[in-house]
């Protein structure tokens, strides 16, 4: 720190130095936070209220982050505009809890656009396919189909009440059986 830094600091009011303080501590730990989100190292622990809506977390290290750096700096900027200290600590309050909400939301938002992959089979229900390999009648055997589900084209096992159904053929799924085992049916 040089000379006159510590001649600034000192001139500041004791509210000035904790707003300054905490603007400068926050806006380090934002800054080394998104540099480490853009390399792949985010680590996020979310001390969550209520996740019912996909992600929205607004008490997070993020979020408390952003809290303290927007308090930070909304506290030394209404002192700077001549605000009193009462006023200040509200404006404070009020810019950072509004940055916590607003990257609580971004984040939840970005989060939701995620995709597992995971591919929900019960979805296959009712869908059309086609045999792959011969699927057995009477339930005798099984074979397998190929079913377009979710965008994917996926093979399954397969078995039928019905004669024996060569490849080719199209087959609606009836039910889902132990081991995913698929029931279908041909398409007349």
């Amino acid at each position: 720190m040089t000379l006159s830094n510590v001649v600034w600091w000192e001139s500041l009011s004791s509210a000035e130095q904790l707003y300054w303080g905490i603007a400068i501590i926050a806006s380090i730990f934002f800054l080394i936070q998104i540099s480490l989100s853009f390399i792949g190292l985010d680590a996020e622990l979310d001390i969550d209220i209520d996740d019912a809506d996909g992600g929205f977390s607004i008490f997070s290290i993020k979020g408390i982050i952003s809290f303290l750096m927007f308090f930070g700096w909304g506290g030394v900027g209404a002192l700077a505009s001549g605000f009193g200290s009462p006023q200040a600590l509200m404006i404070a309050f009020l810019t950072g809890f509004l940055a916590m909400v607003a990257v609580g939301y971004v984040f939840g938002k970005l989060l939701s656009l995620q995709e597992t992959g995971t591919v929900d089979i019960y979805n296959a229900i009712n869908q059309n396919a086609e045999v792959y390999l011969t699927i057995p009648g009477n339930k005798e055997g099984i074979g397998k189909i190929h079913l377009n589900l979710e965008g994917k084209t996926m093979e399954f096992d397969a078995v039928t009440t019905s004669t024996s159904l060569t490849t080719g053929t199209l087959v609606k799924v009836k039910k889902i059986g132990v081991d995913n085992v698929m029931l279908v049916e041909p398409i007349l």
